[in-house]
């Protein structure tokens, strides 16, 4: 079990929760041309993110990012 800053509350390391919260966290991490280039796959011809997943997926990612960010800013 690990505390969940998306969930705020511990989750098991095997579940979807955090597994989300370790794409966000790597994603958040990333400097911002890098992290839109995996999202919207713009170099090289890949597909990224929004190739596989689609617009609205992308979308989702972008706001768990900002959500993510602010959550951890406000814990200090």
């Amino acid at each position: 079990m690990k505390f969940s800053v998306l969930f705020g509350r511990e989750v098991s390391t095997w579940s979807n929760e955090w597994q989300h919260e370790c794409e966000v966290r790597y994603l958040a991490g990333m400097k911002l041309a890098d992290r839109n280039e995996v999202l919207d796959g713009v170099k090289d011809g890949s597909k990224g993110i929004k190739g596989h997943r689609g617009d609205k997926a992308v979308a989702y990612l972008r706001a768990e990012i900002d959500r993510y960010a602010a959550l951890k800013a406000k814990a200090g």
